[in-house]
C-alpha cells in the first residue's frame, strides 16, 4: 500500500468517527436523564474482546468518573447541556454541534444502540384513518405556527432573469409554521391516509422516489425530527390539506424567509457557510429542525436542508407593484425555493428560484401556512 492510499484509509476512517460521535452528541443532547441512565446500563451489560465493558470505555472515552474513581455514565454528568433558545442568543452564534474528540471502537456500538433506544423510546402512531392521528399531528404544528405580520417588502433581484425584476409585494397577515414538517409528523398523516404509504400512493402524483429513505417500518431510525423528504407537492398539498392548512405562496415564502431584513441575500445577512446552514454535503443529508439559529421571523431552515414546496406554478414575474400574488393560474412546473443539503450557498439565497415537476420527489420538503 502505498503512501497516498494510507492516508485515504485514515482519512475514511476519520469521517466515519466523526459521524458516530455526531450521532451520539445528538442521542445525548436529545435524551432525559432517565434515558440516558438505561442506555448506560445497557452498555455496561456489553463486554468487549478486551475485558472492558462498553459503558465504561463509553465513559472513559467522554471523561466522565465516578466516586470510586472507576469509569462511568451517570445520567446527571452525561447530560450534554442543550444551547439556550435561539431568541436568548446573539444573530450568529448557533451552529453545528462542535465536533467531538477522537473515538475508540466503541462508539460504533454506541451509537446504534443510541438510535435503536430512541425509536424504541417513541409512542406507536395512531390506527389508520383515526381522527387521533390528525389531531396529534394538529397540536405538533399549532404550537410552532408563526406569525407574519402584514407589510411590503421588494421581491426578486437582479441577479438573474429568473429573479428580475425586483418589485414591491403587498402581503396581508399570514403564519407560517416554524420548522419542515418532520418524518414523525408524516408518519401520523401516512397512519391515517393509507393512500398515501409509499407502495401505495397514486403514481400519477407522485414519482418513483416517493419516500425512498422510508423502510417497511417507516422513516429511518433516529430520524424522527429530520424533515420528511422524498415528497411530491401534490403529497406536501395533502398533507397541508389534511390539517387545514395549505403550502405558502412564493411571495409569502421570500417574505418568511427574508426574516425582516432588507436587501440582504440570506435569511441572515450576507454571509453563508455551514456554520449558519446545511448546504454543500457537509452533513451528508437533512439535519434535525432547530439545529441552525433560526431568522428574524423565528424560523428555522429557511436556507439549507431541504428544498420547500410552494403553492405556485413557476413563470416570470409580472412587473409592478403586486398584492398578495399567487402566480400563474396554471403550468408544468410548480416552484421550490430554499436550498437542500446538496446545493452550494447561491441556491440558498432569499430570491433563488427553482421550478420542479409537480410529481417529483427529491430533496424537496413541506412547510406549512395559513391565513392571508
Amino acid at each position: 500500500m502505498d503512501h497516498i492510499q494510507a492516508l485515504e484509509l485514515q482519512m475514511a476512517a476519520l469521517q466515519r468517527k466523526l459521524r458516530l460521535l455526531q450521532d451520539l452528541r445528538y442521542f445525548m443532547d436529545t435524551s432525559s436523564p432517565d434515558e440516558l441512565a438505561l442506555f448506560g446500563d445497557e452498555l455496561r451489560s456489553v463486554v468487549t474482546a478486551s475485558g472492558a465493558d462498553l459503558g465504561s470505555a463509553l465513559a472513559a472515552l467522554l471523561g466522565f468518573t465516578g466516586g470510586s474513581g472507576q469509569a462511568r455514565l451517570p445520567a446527571t454528568a452525561a447530560r450534554i447541556p442543550a444551547a439556550p433558545p435561539p431568541a436568548a442568543q446573539p444573530r450568529g452564534a448557533v451552529g453545528p454541534a462542535p465536533a467531538a474528540t477522537p473515538s475508540t471502537e466503541a462508539a460504533q456500538s454506541a451509537a446504534t444502540q443510541a438510535a435503536g433506544a430512541a425509536r424504541a423510546a417513541e409512542p406507536p402512531s395512531p390506527p389508520g384513518g383515526s381522527e387521533g392521528g390528525t389531531a396529534a399531528a394538529l397540536a405538533l404544528i399549532e404550537q410552532t405556527m408563526k406569525a407574519i405580520q402584514a407589510g411590503s417588502f421588494v421581491m426578486g433581484s437582479e441577479a438573474s432573469d429568473a429573479e428580475k425584476p425586483p418589485h414591491k409585494v403587498t402581503l396581508g397577515a399570514y403564519r407560517v409554521c416554524d420548522h419542515l414538517v418532520t418524518n414523525k409528523e408524516y408518519a401520523l398523516f401516512v397512519a391515517a391516509n393509507p393512500s398515501w404509504a409509499k407502495d401505495r400512493a397514486d403514481p400519477e402524483l407522485r414519482d418513483e422516489g416517493y419516500l425512498s429513505e422510508w423502510g417497511e417500518a417507516g422513516y429511518p431510525e433516529g430520524k424522527e425530527d429530520n424533515p420528511v423528504s422524498f415528497v411530491s407537492f401534490y403529497a406536501a398539498e395533502a398533507f397541508a390539506s389534511w390539517l387545514g392548512k395549505r403550502l405558502p405562496t412564493e411571495a409569502e415564502w421570500e417574505c418568511a424567509a427574508r426574516g425582516g431584513l432588507v436587501g440582504k441575500k440570506f435569511p441572515g445577512g450576507d454571509l453563508m457557510n455551514d456554520k449558519l446552514a446545511n448546504l454543500a454535503k457537509q452533513y451528508r443529508g437533512t439535519t434535525p429542525a432547530g439545529k441552525f439559529e433560526a431568522n428574524g421571523f423565528g424560523l428555522y431552515d429557511m436556507a439549507g436542508n431541504l428544498f420547500e414546496w410552494t403553492a405556485d406554478w413557476y413563470g416570470p414575474y409580472s412587473p409592478g407593484e403586486a398584492r398578495d400574488p399567487s402566480g400563474l393560474p396554471a403550468g408544468d412546473y410548480k416552484v421550490a425555493r430554499g436550498g437542500s443539503w446538496m446545493s452550494g450557498a447561491g441556491a440558498l439565497r432569499v430570491c433563488a428560484r427553482v421550478d420542479m415537476e409537480p410529481q417529483s420527489c427529491g430533496q424537496v420538503g413541506i412547510r406549512l401556512a395559513d391565513g392571508g
